[in-house]
């Protein structure tokens, strides 16, 4: 399964923190591209690679200046746009829906959604009927989708590798394959 995740209307002053966190979530949740739409943020691009770098090969990211142009796009590639909104029909009623499908577009807000971004995705979904945080909506979406399986994922060229401890923090440089 292909996930690519389109961050609609970044503004790199005010969405930097949050669409940074966008990033960071669908890199670790498995996507395989982010695509901010608005400001070309230099700063979030080297954040990406550099986990990338220290944490093994994740997430690719790109800037684009139209969501709709990208949109339409991934839909002439065979990609099924996801709109996560919290008007949308529930992801746990939804969600086999989504999974049939090979590759999956999910678009999340920052500023003021246009209405346009509700008619042009192929479903619009929330993860609860409550205003929340578009990171908690990706990071329950994602994980849902691939049932869990992300959580397990390896990411290759790693630097750094945590090892899981019960109490306290312990980062290891993993052996050369």
């Amino acid at each position: 399964m292909k996930i690519a995740i389109l961050r609609y209307g970044h503004r790199d002053i005010r969405d930097y923190r949050v669409t940074s966190h966008c990033c960071l979530v669908a890199r670790a949740f498995g996507a395989e591209k982010i695509i901010v739409e608005g400001n070309k943020d230099k700063s979030i691009k080297e954040t990406v690679q550099g986990v990338n770098k220290n944490w093994g090969k994740g997430i690719e990211i790109e800037f684009t200046n139209s969501w709709k142009k990208t949109l339409k796009e991934y839909k002439k590639n065979g990609f099924f746009s996801v709109h996560l909104t919290m008007y949308g029909l529930p992801l746990q009623k939804e969600i086999a829906k989504i999974r049939k499908h090979k590759k999956i577009l999910i678009i999340i807000g920052s500023q003021k959604v246009v209405g346009e971004v509700y008619r042009l995705a192929d479903m619009n979904i929330s993860v609860t009927q409550q205003p929340h945080s578009e990171i908690a909506a990706l990071a329950v979406t994602l994980d849902k989708i691939q049932k869990g399986k992300e959580l397990e994922k390896k990411f290759k060229g790693a630097k750094l590798r945590i090892v899981p401890q019960s109490h306290g923090k312990k980062v290891e440089k993993p052996k050369k394959q």
